[in-house]
This record gives C-alpha cells, structure tokens and sequence, in this order.
C-alpha cells in the first residue's frame, strides 16, 4: 500500500513534466489566491493589542535586550518568543501601526512554507506530480486560516519556517556525498534554523525527534548499531541546542510551566485531544465548521460515552496499523509520524486550558503537523487513482477533473473563512456559535464591542463571562469599563473596587479607577449647581475627594453635609478619620464621639469610632482610655 509504482503509462511524455520554477509560481499564485483577502484585516483585541499596540519594545532597536529577555506576554512568565517580538518590531519600523503590512508578513510567511514544503517533499517523496499536489493542499487548506489570518499567528508561522528549513537544510545533509564540500555547510545551516525555530515557538523542541524518525525510515544507510551510532552522532548538537535553550529560559525565569495535579487527569487530557483530532481529521476533509479558537470540553469521567469511543477508536487505529503496517511504504509510515509527533507539544501532556474545564485545541495547532498528513493523503489518493484506472473504474482525464474541484473546493472555504476573520466581530460571533461556552472568546468579543461603540451589548457580554467565571479579572475590567462609558460610572466604581489582586493588569485598573472617580465628582459637582443644599450629594462628593487622595476638598464637602445634616453619621466618622491623620488628629476625637452618641454605641460605625478613639489614645500614651474604647469595640462586635 502506497508504494511507488514505476509504470510507464503513468509517466508524462519527455519535456512535458512542468519545471520546479513553474511549480513554486503556481503554489505562490494559489495561496494568494486563497489567502489575499486577510490583507484587509484590521488589529484584533487582547492579544494585539499586548504584543504590537502597546508593546513600547517595538518602538525602538535599543530595545532587543528586552526583547531577548523578557517574556512574550511581559508579566505572563510561560512563553518565550523573542523571535516574533523582533518580527514585529520590523514591522513596526517600516509601517508604524499599519495592519495591513503585519498581514502581508503573515501571508508571505505562509508562502514561504508552503515552497519549503514543495522542495522538502520533492526530496521524501522523489516527484514533484506527488510533491506538488501535497504542497498546494498546505497552500490552500482552510485549516491555515487561524495561524495567516491572525497577526498574533507569527509565532505558528515563524517557528514552522525555521522548522522547516532546518528539516530541508538536513535533507541536503543527508543525502549528499561525504566528499561534497557543502554538506558540513547545510549542517551547520539546520543546526542554526532550528535554534531560530526555538526563539521563535516552543513547540520547535520536537525536531530532534522528527529527524530520529527520518533516519530510521528514509535514512537508512547502515543498519543495527551503526545506524543507532550514526544518528547519535548528528542528533547529538541539535539536543545540545535543546539543553541550552532550557537553560536559557531557566536563567531567565521564563519557566512558568503547569503539570497535571494526578495521573487520571493526564489521562483525562490526552484522552480529550485524541478526540478533537478525530474532529480534525473529519475536518480536514470537511472543513465546514472552522471556527477561531477551538476548544474541547476535557473528559472528566470514564462514564462519559466519549471516553469509551475515544478509547475505540484508537484500538481500531492500533490494530489496522499493526495488520497493514507491513503494506505501507517507509516514507508513508514517515508522514504518519510527521504528523503524530508535531501534535506532541500541544497534546495535552501538559495542560493547555482554554477556560475553565475547556482544553485548547485551536485550528493553528495543525498548521505544522498538516503538512504530513496532505503528503500522507496524496500518497494515498496516487495508490487508489492508479488502482481504479487500472480497473477502468475512472479515467485519467476524469480523475485529474476530480482533483482540480477538490482544490478549488478548499480554495473557496478557505477565502470565505479568511472573509469572516478580516471582520473581527463576525469572526467572533461565528466561533460563539459554534462555541458557545468559549468564554476566552466572549471576552474578545465584548472588548471588540466596545471598541466599536456598542457599549450596551458589551456589558452584556462581559456579564455572561462573569457569570460563568466571576473570578476573571480582565472581564470585570472591561465590564466596569463598559458601565463608565455608558454613563454608569458610579457602578463602575463599584465593580473596579471589587477587584483584588489584579496581578499585572494592576496598572489598567488604577488607571480606568482613577478615570471613573474623575467622571463621578464631575457628575456630582454638576448636580450640586442644580442642587446646592443636597447634604448626599455633598457627602458622596467628598467620599470621591477621599478617594482620589484630595483630603483637603474631601473635608470641606464633609463640613458642608454636617452643615446642611448635623446627624449625619457617615460624615462625622469620614470627617474623623480624615482629621485623624492630619497634623492634630485630636480634632478626630469629637467627631468619633458625635458618631457614638448619634449611634448609641450599638452599630458598626459605632465600632468602628470606638476602634479609632482606642488608637488615638494609646498613641498619646492614655492606655487606660484606649483599653476601654476597644473593651467596647468588641462588645458591640460581639466578641466579649
């Protein structure tokens, strides 16, 4: 089974085969083809806007120390990108913040695979009428889609151009003479593409492997322990480049990684992700639910019926493989493992959580691994094209007419998928239909929303993420945001500071509180022209005066409402601890005692007075006095 077959009748005449030049112009043409339309886009929420908008490192070269030694995401201390960074830092240079230019990087990125991937599978597979076809699928297969037509996909396509160069840069190794003076070049060439491919994205540390499977089926020149010696011998730098790579992270901190917590939830994961790659190989034939960032409810229970027919289904996968293997041909057995062992780092060995109980499972994550499994899939059709006309089941005119209308099939979906991402709402909103739950989109979906104006319907948004996951720092921000710029400030005040432990979004939340409290004493200022002996209005302005550290303005307001309202017990115990921290704070002390006697000693603010009246004492070494305001205090808290 797909073994290569030498018939003459299936060869083109002399000076008819079409030139490797040829080639490469018509996959160039074909993938712009399917894939211009993303030149349109526009900057996405979240993740353009951390890693271009308001990346300072991209503003100036003086900053490649950063950039080679800080984290992707800055704060986040999991991924390590330099490479990608530097790339938009290119970009930057030479078209400021202009989408459209960081689109076209994508695109000839992906252009740029797509004829590594010509000339690597001219190598493996030894015709370009094999190699061309498998190369045209990658160029125009709507499972490219999220990685080209999404800046933040850089790191997808970079990382796959450093691989695949340095994969083709060892094919040229390896299958040249000893005594070819180049050889030790492409050597040292690969070695250095695939440290790139590292900067680039980590899931690049599988290329070791990938080059082990190499040797051991199409790299076969010696056999037993020679052959073992002789691929220790060429592996050995490329796992030393791995070992530094490691090392470089560890000394950099960038180290951020998380394990399963029990051996059952790894199983759980991998189990789960299995699962999604039967969805994607349905996909990969019937790509009509391509959505952005795909995700897949983990397993949770061995009661669960998917687990069950996971669990067949790779049963049924082993047992085919162990009754046919022998009928397949090496370089066949080689593409299966191209693409088995380019899903490794996204395999769920170590968790990848989309949202809450959701793994990761996101179109771009085949992006690299495709690549095999068109080859694999060309293979095959060549095995059962040559079969059927050999059994003058179809003609050879009728099966090419067949191919170009699967072509032109993916062509389509992919420019039509590529039309919805160029629109970043409808882009979101096709992926909630499909993914209704994906709360990780619900959250771009409301922030782009409100980038457009329709605030009302991102505060929507934003409360159904807050109701599925209320600890989510980021949708309260944007929800608190949404109620500010929809005149609901005051709301927003509130929401702003429930927020705790806000980590390295600190610096966004005192920025948009500091703008909401500024809005909010506007209001109140605003209505206290209209209504000037309002004691409320003049209290809640000077709890926002308080706020905003503006003590001096806070008093005159407290002052004012006690003007207005002398029983007012909120005002006396905000005036008395303003006045405690200033320079006489026994001026606190009348006002704390008004609080007590309004309240009878029996309420919270009554608590609380007696608390300040015991600190205020004992600091003015009256210990007797500050023992019996706070014998008090716990009375009235019940804890004497």
């Amino acid at each position: 089974m797909f073994r290569s077959s030498s018939s003459r009748s299936q060869r083109l005449p002399a000076g008819r085969e079409p030139t490797g030049r040829g080639m490469v112009f018509a996959l160039i043409l074909c993938g712009l083809i399917a894939h211009v339309v993303v030149l349109g886009g526009s900057f996405k929420t979240m993740d353009d806007e951390t890693s271009i908008i308001s990346n300072q490192n991209l503003r100036s070269f003086f900053s490649l120390g950063r950039i080679f030694t800080e984290s992707f995401f800055g704060g986040d201390r999991t991924y390590y990108r330099p490479l990608v960074t530097f790339s938009f830092l290119l970009d930057y240079q030479i078209a400021g913040l202009k989408p459209f230019f960081y689109y076209l990087t994508n695109l000839l990125l992906h252009l740029a695979n797509t004829v590594l991937l010509f000339f690597t599978f001219n190598v493996l597979l030894k015709k370009k009428s094999l190699s061309f076809p498998a190369a045209l699928l990658f160029a125009v297969h709507p499972v490219s889609w999220e990685a080209v037509a999404n800046i933040a996909g850089r790191s997808i396509l970079l990382c796959a151009f450093w691989q695949f160069a340095a994969f083709l840069l060892y094919l040229r190794y390896a299958t040249r003479s000893r005594l070819d003076p180049r050889r030790k070049v492409y050597y040292v060439c690969a070695l250095l593409a695939f440290v790139l491919a590292l900067l680039s994205k980590e899931s690049a540390v599988v290329l070791p492997f990938f080059i082990v499977g190499y040797e051991h089926w199409m790299g076969r020149r010696r056999k037993g322990k020679a052959l073992a010696a002789q691929t220790v011998k060429r592996l050995f730098p490329f796992v030393v480049a791995v070992a530094g790579y490691l090392l470089l992270r560890k000394v950099l901190g960038i180290t951020n990684v998380v394990f399963w917590p029990s051996v059952q939830y790894l199983v759980f994961g991998v189990l789960t992700f299995v699962s999604s790659i039967l969805v994607y190989l349905r996909i990969f034939i019937f790509p009509v639910d391509l959505h952005f960032d795909r995700t897949t409810a983990y397993f949770t229970s061995f009661a669960d019926l998917g687990v069950w027919l996971t669990l067949a289904a790779i049963v049924i996968f082993g047992w085919m493989a162990g009754r046919f293997h022998r009928q397949w041909s090496r370089r066949a057995k080689f593409l299966l493992f191209w693409f088995g062992i380019t899903l490794l780092p996204v395999a769920q060995l170590i968790p990848l959580l989309a949202h809450a109980g959701y793994a990761a499972t996101a179109d771009h994550f085949f992006y690299i691994p495709s690549a095999g499994l068109f080859a694999f899939f060309v293979l095959a059709t060549r095995t059962v094209f040559q079969r059927t006309i050999r059994r003058r089941a179809i003609s050879r005119p009728s099966g090419l007419l067949l191919a170009v209308t699967v072509f032109i099939y993916f062509t389509l979906i992919t420019i039509g998928q590529n039309l919805h991402a160029v629109h970043e709402l409808s882009m979101f909103a096709r992926s909630l239909w499909y993914d209704p739950y994906n709360t990780r989109v619900r959250n771009c979906y409301a922030l782009a929303l409100a980038k457009v104006g329709l605030f009302a319907d991102a505060e929507q948004e934003f409360r159904k993420v807050l109701a599925a996951e209320p600890w989510d720092t980021r949708a309260r921000i944007g929800f608190a945001k949404s109620l500010c710029d929809q005149g609901k400030c005051l709301e927003a005040v509130f929401e702003y500071e429930a927020i705790s432990g806000a980590g390295n979004m600190q610096d966004l939340l005192d920025d948009n509180l500091k703008y909401a409290y500024d809005v909010v004493i506007r209001q109140y200022q605003k209505r206290l022209e209209q209504e000037p002996d309002n004691s409320q209005l003049h209290y809640s302005l000077g709890v926002m005066y308080a706020k905003t550290g503006r003590s001096r303005e806070a008093i005159r307001e407290y002052l004012q409402a006690l003007r207005l309202d002398p029983r007012s017990q909120p005002a006396l115990y905000n005036l008395g601890s303003l006045l405690e921290s200033s320079p006489q704070p026994e001026k606190a002390v009348v006002y704390f005692k008004k609080v007590i006697a309004l309240g009878r000693g029996k309420d919270q603010l009554s608590e609380y007075a007696y608390r300040h009246l015991s600190k205020i004492y004992e600091l003015r070494g009256h210990a007797r006095r500050a023992r019996a305001y706070f014998r008090a205090a716990e009375k009235i808290a019940g804890k004497e």
